[in-house]
């Protein structure tokens, strides 16, 4: 049996590694531009555009994205200050207040989103400038435990940075797509300036040019690989810090339970905000699947996978 803390450890290595593995792959797609674009692996002599262009383009987003990232979030979801003559919403406060003090973070800012949906997700930079939200379907939905596991699971991802994590990695999916169509439209146009003779400096093989071009022609796919890669593996985090806090992981896995059975999607959601979600917000059924293709498209880890990890760590009496 995994107990908490070894499902932590776990998840946050595993998290570190594809991050790390995720900037080494921007760096590939840049200098792959640049030496198909010049026909030789020998850049000594002439500019990298694209290497330069794709660290300064993740440059300008991450800086939007850190500061004003959480605020562009709340206005297109239509989050909404709580309303204290509404019994849910204090409720809801009180839970906040209750694992803000169990996780030791900074009490975060609290939002309401009016739509059925049972749903939940936190944003902000990092704890002291984060948030909170939850449907008023959840709210509606769910007992006090199971709103104290689902907004303990949204501490945990507070906790983790993971907030920052996806903003990070959100920003490089946009980075190397924008990159690979920009070096599309320069070769479609007569940018590829190959050296007419191979041996001259470093100059690549056709083969070996094709094969570069290939892989620069895929590299999104292969970076929202990753990427989705790193979204599934925080939410298992998120749902151990969730068993730690509250120590009943079998709260969560009921709320997860009552999310996956309401099969409407939530009205506002959007494919760019999806992967904030406790629960895929636009119900895809491919998020219900394993294999290579839920793995590319997806932005969560089965429910059913997650639910049965929660069970395996609620400590069984003997």
């Amino acid at each position: 049996m995994t107990d908490i803390y070894s499902q932590q450890k776990k998840n946050r290595r595993t998290t570190v590694l594809l991050m790390l593995g995720f900037f080494v792959f921007v760096i590939l797609v840049g200098l792959s531009v640049d030496a198909y674009t010049y026909g030789t692996i020998d850049l000594t002599a002439r500019l990298p555009v694209a290497t330069i262009f794709a660290f300064g383009l993740a440059s300008i987003n991450s800086f939007t994205s850190y500061f004003y990232g959480s605020s562009i979030v709340l206005r297109s979801l239509g989050a909404s200050p709580l309303k204290f003559e509404d019994q849910s919403h204090k409720r809801f406060r009180n839970v906040v207040t209750e694992m803000a003090i169990a996780s030791g973070l900074p009490m975060p800012k609290v939002y309401v989103v009016a739509d059925p949906a049972p749903n939940a997700f936190a944003t902000g930079r990092n704890p002291a400038n984060s948030a909170v939200v939850v449907t008023q379907g959840l709210l509606d939905s769910m007992n006090r435990e199971e709103i104290q596991a689902v907004v303990a699971h949204e501490m945990g991802h507070i906790k983790s940075f993971d907030i920052l994590t996806m903003t990070v990695v959100t920003v490089l999916v946009g980075t190397v797509s924008v990159l690979s169509d920009w070096a599309i439209r320069t070769w479609r146009y007569g940018g590829i300036r190959p050296r007419r003779n191979l041996k001259d400096r470093g100059g690549i093989h056709p083969l070996i040019l094709f094969l570069i071009g290939f892989f620069v022609l895929l590299s999104p796919l292969f970076s929202r690989i990753i990427a989705m890669s790193v979204s599934r593996n925080r939410e298992y985090q998120a749902d151990a810090s969730a068993a730690e806090f509250t120590r009943n992981p079998l709260a969560l896995a009921s709320a997860l339970r009552k999310i996956s059975s309401h099969t409407s999607p939530l009205i506002k959601a959007r494919r760019a905000t999806a992967h904030l979600f406790i629960s895929d917000p636009l119900k895809r059924k491919l998020d219900d699947k394993e294999g290579l293709v839920a793995d590319v498209f997806s932005t969560h880890p089965p429910i059913e996978e997650r639910i049965k990890r929660l069970e395996a760590m609620a400590y069984v009496r003997t």
